[in-house]
């Protein structure tokens, strides 16, 4: 089986094209600057340029490109951005058009290109461009699956924090099942409110040419011909469980992202409590108490949504300090080195950026199991 995954952060996209006739250390891996980042690398290359951009494509990721887009703005130079586009911005439309972006139409977005504003394609991942990278690098053999994971903070309703609204469904979803694996969707499959999760596969969807429809079981149309079946999962999973899979043993992983720290103890594959915070407004002074009380049972979400985070799934049962492995990973991870008790340092098959990646990898064998 070769099955290519893409884990999207803030700062990097982490590929891995898996085969299961190499081993580990000899799969083919990327770390490459995030989508969100190359957007808004186009976007100030046209701003230097003096030229109005046209945002064209899927709802994305922001960070990054929204602080390029409020640059361009601030220059006095016109932003322009199809709906969907638009939405990397904001769910909420009329607050995108009160940022000075001006909503067009996909005939409109063609004049402006045609006129000369620099169009910038909207989206978490490019994967005709990646094939071509990989057709570079000799891997042109046949795909057998794709899989893709995104941090989707969901589509809140008015008056609803995006914080909250993430972690709150994160929360019913693990009510249904504590399996790690269970967070996992093939398209088709995804909760309505997961609009980026969507994106982010109708993108895998059209870059290869595939049908926009996304029906349970759709597939996409390799260049050689043949179909692969998708799947999409949040970032947060995906590096939890890629983490476990270093310990086959109860242990609490910590995932140290460049946006958001997530930390829980992990059981058989289970979750048993969550913790979930920005890593830019944690030091090692905040980190090493919300642990310790992460782990004592004793940390309320009201507490971690006050400071900024997005909340806590307490877990069943206090965890004596020390009686597990700490599984550490993120890019961010030497900040917090030695904040816990027994840390470990994961990285899977030699490389710690992809950890997400096998996560995901994972969760797609459980799909198609």
């Amino acid at each position: 089986m070769r099955v290519l995954v893409v884990d999207v952060g803030m700062g990097t996209s982490d590929i891995l094209l898996h085969d299961d006739s190499r081993r580990g250390e000899n799969q083919t891996h990327l770390v490459v600057p995030s989508a969100t980042r190359v957007v808004a690398a186009e976007i100030r290359a046209a701003t230097r340029r003096g030229l109005p951009v046209v945002l064209r494509g899927r709802l994305m990721g922001g960070g990054p490109s929204s602080s390029a887009m409020d640059a361009h703005r601030a220059e006095g130079l016109a932003f322009y951005a199809e709906p969907d586009a638009a939405r990397t911005f904001s769910d909420d439309l009329s607050e995108v058009a009160s940022m000075g972006v001006v909503l067009v139409g996909e005939d409109e977005a063609e004049s402006l290109a045609a006129g000369g504003a620099v169009v910038v394609r909207s989206g978490d991942v490019r994967v005709d461009d990646l094939m071509r990278a990989l057709a570079l690098l000799g891997e042109t053999e046949p795909l057998d699956g794709l899989g893709v994971a995104v941090q989707d903070h969901g589509e809140a309703p008015a008056g609803v924090s995006d914080r909250v609204f993430r972690f709150e469904k994160l929360v019913e979803s693990l009510e249904s099942s504590r399996r790690l694996t269970d967070l996992f969707y093939v398209l088709g499959s995804i909760p309505a409110h997961f609009t980026r999760l969507q994106a982010a596969g109708r993108c895998m969807v059209e870059g290869l040419g595939g049908s926009p429809a996304l029906g349970l079981g759709d597939t996409v149309p390799v260049v050689v011909g043949d179909t692969v079946p998708v799947v999409v999962g949040d970032t947060g999973p995906a590096a939890l469980l890629g983490a476990a899979l270093f310990r086959g043993a109860p242990c609490v992983v910590i995932n140290y992202g460049n946006g958001h720290t997530l930390m829980a103890v992990v059981r058989d594959g289970e979750i048993d409590g969550l913790f979930e915070h920005h890593t830019g407004r944690l030091d090692r002074t905040s980190m090493a108490n919300y642990a310790t009380e992460f782990l004592a049972g004793r940390l309320e979400s009201a507490q971690v949504l006050a400071d900024g985070g997005h909340g806590v799934l307490p877990v069943s049962a206090a965890v004596e300090p020390g009686s597990l492995d700490v599984l550490v990973t993120g890019p961010n991870r030497a900040r917090f080195a030695g904040v816990t008790e027994r840390e470990v340092e994961t990285s899977i098959h030699g490389s710690m950026m992809i950890t997400g990646c096998y996560g995901l990898l994972e969760g797609f064998r459980a799909r198609m199991s």
